[in-house]
């Protein structure tokens, strides 16, 4: 009897690209076969094994990827994964099949937006016009995202930053880790995907591992909470 959830971020939790942890060697989505994508390290591998042996945890992936980046990845594909979080909450995947009562919510708190996903992605686009430093990304109309490359002055990508934080409305969330930035609906947080899981579900036990701002809201959620080393959660604990 599955009697545990792990809600489990993956990216910079699970895995991770070569640039940042060089010791990650084993394959953790397909285009890692290749010499570029995601890997764990032996340490990673170890702690996913160690749930997913046990026949008491039921594996619920809990990311910001989205449908595609999430079927990328290895553990997708595994028979014990039935349940995942995408989108930061905004789908909820049953046996890779998308749970339709959690759709018709979300798509609700969507169409009473003032300000839409399209509408500020256009106003955005304005910003980084001719700025090769910054990619912009509509993610499937769930949230936005902005990357500064590697090599972008930390002066011109908090300067862009602080511009698409001026555009946002009260409607929208904003989170940025390393040199990515997103904007996403208030609704649109992994905490409210991992209370319909924990009220439909009823386990005895909960775990929460993930390690960035937007992971500690559903980590708060859950009896114990799990941080890898060397990532934003540790470091802002660290230094407080």
């Amino acid at each position: 009897m599955q009697n545990i959830l792990l809600f489990i971020d993956l990216d910079d939790t699970l895995f991770q690209t070569k640039r940042k942890n060089p010791n990650g060697i084993i394959a953790a989505t397909h285009s890692a076969k290749d010499g570029k994508g995601s890997y764990m390290t032996e340490a990673q591998q170890l702690l996913f094994e160690l749930f997913y042996d046990s026949k008491k945890v039921k594996i619920i992936p809990t990311t910001a990827r989205n449908l595609q980046q999430y079927n990328n990845t290895i553990i997708s594909q595994l028979p014990e994964i039935e349940t995942a979080i995408l989108y930061f909450s905004g789908m909820i995947l049953d046996r890779n099949i998308e749970a339709q009562p959690w759709q018709q919510h979300i798509q609700q708190a969507y169409q009473q937006l003032k300000l839409p996903i399209s509408k500020l992605f256009n106003q955005f686009e304005v910003l980084v016009k001719n700025q090769v430093q910054f990619t912009l990304y509509n993610v499937d109309n769930y949230y936005i995202t902005v990357k500064a490359e590697k090599n972008c002055p930390r002066i011109l990508r908090n300067k862009l930053f602080t511009q698409f934080k001026n555009l946002a409305t009260s409607e929208y969330l904003v989170h940025q880790n390393d040199r990515a930035f997103s904007l996403m609906p208030n609704f649109l947080d992994k905490k409210y995907a991992v209370n319909y899981l924990v009220e439909k579900y009823q386990p005895t036990l909960t775990l929460g591992m993930g390690d960035s701002f937007t992971d500690w809201g559903f980590m708060q959620q859950c009896d114990f909470r799990i941080i890898p080393k060397n990532v934003q959660l540790e470091d802002f604990f660290c230094l407080n």
